[in-house]
Formats: C-alpha cells, structure tokens, sequence
C-alpha cells in the first residue's frame, strides 16, 4: 500500500516537473512582453539625427542597399519604389537576396541557426530573419521593397544600428541599418530560437518570434551599454503613420505582411494593461511554484537532519 502511494507520488512529480518544463518557454515570453509594454510606456530612446552628413563624418554603417525577393524578378508594383532607391543613391553598393540566397547565407555563416531556420512554419519568419543576419554579417542599409525613397538616407549610417518608431509601440524591421558585427544584432539574433515556439495564432507568431515585436522585445530587455548605440528613425522621417513632416520614405500599403498584422498590434495596445497584469501573475506563479517544489525537496533531508541531532542527544 505505502509503495503504491510513492510510486503515485513519485509518478505526480515527475509529471509536474515536466508540465512546469514545457511551461517556461511561454512564462518566458509572457514575462518579457509584459516587461516590454512597461517598459515603452516610458521608453528611453536616442532619435537618428536626420540632418545633412558631411563629408567629414565617420559613419560606422557601410554604403550598401539590401533588399530581398524569392527570386530575381520583382513584381512589376515595387520596381519603381525599388528604383527610387537606387536612383537616390548611385554611390552606394546594391544586393538584391533571394531565398536561395538567403539559405546559403545561413548555411555558410550561421550553421548553428540552420535547424531554426528551416524550423520556421512560416515563409515570412524566414524573409524577417536574414534581413538581421545580412546586416549583422555585412552591414549596411535594409529596406523592404514596398518602401520608396524621397531623398537620400545617409542619416541611417550614424548609428551602430537604427530601426523606425512605429505605431502603437516599438520598433520596426522594414527599414534598417547596421554596422557590422554590430552588438545589438549580434545579442538579438541569439535569442531567436528562444522565441521560436508556437503560439498559435500566425500573426502573433510572426510578430513576436521573427517580426517588428521581436525586435522591439529585445530592445526592452537590452543593456543600457548596448542601447546607447542604437537609435530610431523619427516617426514624421519614416512616413508610414506620421505625414506632418517631410518624411525621407514613402510606404505602398496594404502590399506587405506587416500591414496585415497591425490589427493584432493594435489591439495589443489596447489591452497592453491585461498584457501586464497577466505578466505579473505568471511571474508570481512560477516563483510560487518554484519556492513550493524547493521546499518538498528539502523536507526529506530535514528530516534525516533532525533525527541525526536526536540520535546524538540521546546518546550523550
């Protein structure tokens, strides 16, 4: 009787240690995006300087204009925005990636990403992160082909790495630029496989493991010696929700993924403050948990401890 009892015990525990296992992935991640709408309630942000570059500056960000499509033909609706760019900018390098190159990448610099890589459920999870990895190997100025350009974008190249405010919160992935081997992407795109679970919903799953919300994520959780060294574009230069000024980009919406995911963003924002309650709750739980299980497995050698003492009163 009492080795069938223990053998449940024993059976209750280990089916509780692998439940909590399987659950820190997402206390995880519900902790830190609770921590991130915190967090840009009252974000510290340094804004790229849209200014004229002279010819004196030392820019850290290298001349070269990526962009990526599944193959070399562009739909025929970009080519002018694509053109745009080009034309602004004849003094700089120029590289369209397709898939396949964008695979090789992987494979050649990056093998220990592979398996993650070709985990992703979603071809656009694969289109978001080696845009990170082109900059973090080679740098330069990534910008997505539904994006035109007004004038020049020389202002990018200032900062080890700068990305747009964008709208309710955050930052975005469609136009970037990065020095190489640059610690802000160096540090993200380690966490990258930490975030790749499912999640259910293909929107949110895009957003917070390769998207805009990852990025703005890693951000958050960032040190401020890292921070330093990365800025973001103002919200009336990138052009996309803010059209008082003269903005440097113009945006073809509706023809991207992350115009259709906006709704998810949106209604985040509007229940950011549930988003935090529930974060803190987790938090709470897991350390409940934690502080409970620590407990029982010391009772047993508390035990043995106090009988020893006993045992040796006795004898004195």
């Amino acid at each position: 009787m009492i080795a069938s009892i223990w053998s449940s015990k024993k059976a209750g525990i280990a089916l509780a240690i692998v439940f909590i296992v399987l659950l820190i992935p997402w206390v995880y991640m519900i902790s830190c995006t609770a921590f991130t709408y915190a967090y840009w309630l009252f974000p510290a942000l340094s804004y790229a300087s849209t200014k004229h570059v002279s010819e004196k500056e030392s820019l850290p960000v290298p001349a070269i204009i990526h962009q990526t499509w599944k193959s070399k033909d562009i739909p025929e609706k970009w080519q002018k925005a694509q053109k745009s760019c080009i034309d602004l900018h004849p003094d700089y390098e120029y590289k369209l990636w397709t898939d396949e190159d964008g695979l090789e990448l992987i494979e050649e610099y990056f093998p220990w990403f592979l398996p993650t890589y070709l985990s992703y459920p979603y071809d656009i999870q694969r289109v978001d992160v080696v845009r990170y990895f082109i900059l973090q190997k080679f740098g330069g100025v990534y910008i997505d082909l539904d994006m035109g350009c007004n004038k020049r974008f020389d202002f990018l190249r200032r900062a080890n790495f700068t990305a747009p405010l964008t709208y309710p919160m955050g930052i975005s992935n469609d136009v970037m630029a990065a020095a190489p081997e640059n610690e802000y992407l160096a540090k993200a795109v380690t966490q990258l496989p930490r975030w790749n679970h499912w999640l259910f919903i293909k929107y949110i799953q895009v957003m917070f493991g390769t998207g805009p919300m990852f990025l703005t994520v890693q951000y958050a959780l960032m040190p401020r010696n890292i921070k330093v060294d990365v800025s973001v574009i103002p919200t009336d230069a990138y052009g996309k929700y803010d059209f008082s000024g003269d903005p440097v980009f113009y945006h073809l919406h509706g023809s991207s993924w992350h115009a259709d995911d906006a709704a998810v963003v949106f209604w985040l924002d509007k229940y950011k403050g549930l988003l935090v309650g529930l974060g803190v709750v987790v938090m709470i739980a897991g350390v409940a948990v934690w502080s409970t299980q620590k407990k029982k497995s010391a009772w047993p050698h508390q035990r043995v401890a106090s009988r020893e003492i006993l045992d040796i009163e006795k004898q004195i």
